[in-house]
């Protein structure tokens, strides 16, 4: 899967034209406040046991869904593995397109919708759902009660469902803590080093403050080239940036490795005034300062960074988003097979605990939604059933039993000529076979249970995660709603913040870093912290509820 930095850019859909699907109304139901809305009478009685779509192949259909990503490309229906299964299950074909956020708000504006579209969860259009959006729960009890019944996990529906009763999203990537306690959860931050520099320094403790500084000057000591002959970068992380508020690995992640919590006695926690992440901040100063990181730290954009290390001219990464790297490191281990990177204990507190990772929200990433437009709401529903259930999530990872992938010990095993594709040509594989490509509403934890794995070029990778995950679902979405005045402040303290990052990087002694870091935090209550606070106080503790 391909995924670029999510922005929340979008305001308040105030120019919306409220239009209803043709032929139906709502109405109040009796005794609630949910509305039921009116919709065509289903093509034949539907069973919970089963999913409608294996019953409605004799109705052709042709549905358009927008995905709102600009980089998602899609090869056309049918051409790849897995939309030639699904066409061929359900005899319908699917016009996919994408676009950016200006592209959805001029859709919106205008009234103009596709049958389905799927955008980042955190889009303020997200919570003017009811006016564009169908009710699942209402469309799976007309036309596909498996939805509910079988397909969508309960803990996930109920996280989603609004105070008028209703679901109208239904998200990508959402782990519940059924996921957790099963461990189908998978971690996605990771510290990185060249193998063979790291093996040739004695492989050294980095999870201090002193071994991270001392590796780090080891390595450049021991090598210090890369083999196109530029001078080999000891340390660098995700990119930087700086206009956007984007703290790279610098941030979350870093406080993810010192295992600072997100939450203490039911209250949000302040990590950025921890002591711990203070202490790492002036390791970073003094690696900075001795010439064991790169300005380009602060310049590069993050593909440049990322192609850096296939060319292997960093000896240790910071990531916080190992998926990917996948490309990447599958092309430096094609440059030079010596030269793999693997992933290691990276900073820790002084304490030594564990570094404590999310496994995955139950919020997920993205939401997928059936508009009020679309003139094929049964087939639109059983599309959404079909890519949720267990089996179009097979379908969706694996592909065709037999063809790409075996079943061993209820394990699905790609097929050797499935695998070595991925490993070689991902350009070819996501364009012909499409494993991973259609993850609108995908159960990553299902798939994980099945046997999912990572590409093999950042497998190690991945799995080295696999004990160090743990849920935080009381923090998700506590923010301050996009567009209002506290979200425009909260905007302006992350893009303070990052700046402040990058003066402690560069202050020439401790004590300049942490004036600088003194004076950042200070900085906060001028654009009302104290308030923004108690926002995220109040919606941790409806979070807290909501999980009961």
């Amino acid at each position: 899967m391909k995924m670029k930095k999510r922005t929340l850019v979008m305001t308040g859909l105030t120019l919306l034209a409220v239009v209803a699907l043709a032929g139906c109304s709502s109405k109040e139901k009796a005794g609630g406040t949910a509305k039921e809305t009116k919709l065509p009478e289903a093509r034949f009685e539907p069973d919970p046991q089963t999913p409608s779509w294996e019953k409605d192949t004799e109705h052709a259909a042709k549905l358009k869904w927008y995905v709102n990503f600009d980089w998602y490309a899609q090869p056309g229906w049918g051409v790849d593995t897995v939309t030639r299964k699904i066409k061929e299950d359900m005899n319908i074909d699917v016009e996919i397109v994408s676009g950016n956020d200006e592209k959805l708000n001029t859709m919106m504006a205008s009234g103009n919708l596709p049958d389905l579209v799927t955008f980042d969860k955190n889009l303020t259009i997200a919570q003017d759902a009811p006016k564009f959006a169908l009710p699942l729960n209402q469309l799976a009890e007309k036309y596909d009660p498996y939805f509910l019944e079988e397909a969508a996990k309960k803990q996930t529906v109920q996280w989603y469902t609004k105070e008028d009763g209703n679901i109208y999203g239904y998200p990508s990537f959402s782990v519940t803590q059924d996921d957790y306690d099963a461990g189908n959860t998978v971690g996605d931050q990771v510290f990185i080093v060249r193998k063979d520099i790291y093996e040739k320094i004695g492989k050294p403790d980095m999870s201090t403050p002193e071994g991270f500084l001392s590796a780090l000057e080891k390595a450049k000591e021991a090598t210090p080239k890369a083999d196109d002959g530029s001078e080999l970068i000891g340390f660098a992380s995700t990119a930087i940036d700086i206009a956007n508020g984007g703290d790279g690995a610098m941030g979350g992640t870093l406080q993810d490795f010192l295992a600072i919590p997100v939450s203490k006695d039911d209250a949000w926690y302040d990590r950025d005034a921890d002591e711990e992440y203070i202490t790492w901040l002036e390791t970073l100063r003094q690696a900075y300062n001795k010439e064991l990181m790169s300005d380009e730290q602060f310049s590069d954009n993050d593909n440049t960074m990322k192609e850096k290390l296939s060319q292997g001219k960093y000896f240790a990464y910071l990531h916080s988003n190992t998926k990917g790297l996948n490309e990447f490191m599958s092309n430096n281990n094609k440059r030079n097979k010596d030269q793999e990177y693997i992933a290691i204990d990276g900073p820790k507190n002084s304490a030594g605990d564990d570094s404590v990772f999310t496994g995955g929200t139950i919020g997920g990433w993205t939401n997928t939604f059936i508009t009020n437009q679309t003139k094929e709401p049964q087939k639109a529903m059983e599309l959404l059933t079909y890519l949720t259930s267990k089996y179009g999530n097979m379908v969706a990872t694996f592909g065709i039993e037999g063809e790409t992938y075996e079943l061993v010990d209820n394990k699905a095993v790609l097929s050797e000529e499935t695998e070595a594709l991925r490993n070689s040509d991902i350009a070819k594989f996501d364009k012909t076979v499409g494993l991973g490509s259609y993850w609108f509403t995908i159960d990553s934890a299902y798939t994980l249970s099945m046997g999912e794995e990572p590409a093999t070029s950042i497998r190690q990778m991945v799995r080295w995660a696999d004990d160090k995950l743990a849920p935080r679902f009381e923090i998700e979405e506590i923010d301050p709603t996009p567009g209002t005045s506290l979200a425009r402040n909260l905007t302006t303290i992350n893009t303070d913040r990052v700046q402040a990052i990058v003066k402690y990087l560069e202050a020439t002694d401790e004590k300049a870093g942490k004036q600088v870091w003194d004076d950042f935090l200070a900085s906060r209550d001028n654009n009302n912290f104290e308030k923004i606070t108690k926002e995220r106080n109040d919606k941790l503790a409806d979070n807290v509820k909501k999980l009961k």
